[in-house]
């Protein structure tokens, strides 16, 4: 009897904790995060090592050197520094650009889909 009290009582948390992390779910989605200028461009910057590391780059054509130098970017110390101005990590960074590439390499998205996830990255960080 008193076991199943625990269960009962343990279930009852567990939903409670589930409707918790879904309404605070909710609310993260719908606020909208407002960037302040610099925030702007240290994503900017970012955004533009993901291009160039992608060989994206429009109007330019970037050397081999300029591509393994920007993929070597978010290893870095200045991309530490950028992702602290963004209040994200250098890792979650690195991990956003491994699963693109990833899924890039494997066919799963094309080179309008690559460009239109790196403009939308904001969103992931």
């Amino acid at each position: 009897m008193i076991g199943e009290h625990i269960i009962f009582l343990n279930k009852i948390q567990c939903d409670k904790l589930t409707k918790y992390k879904k309404d605070n779910m909710e609310k993260v989605i719908s606020q909208k995060v407002t960037r302040t200028p610099e925030e702007k461009i240290w994503i900017g910057i970012i955004q533009q090592a993901f291009e160039d590391s992608f060989e994206l780059g429009m109007g330019h054509n970037l050397s081999l050197a300029e591509i393994q130098q920007a993929r070597n970017w978010f290893h870095t110390k200045a991309c530490a520094d950028a992702c602290d101005h963004i209040n994200t990590t250098r890792d979650h960074i690195i991990k956003l650009h491994n699963t693109l590439s990833d899924r890039y390499k494997a066919g799963h998205i094309d080179k309008n889909d690559l460009r239109l996830a790196i403009r939308r990255l904001e969103l992931k960080i």
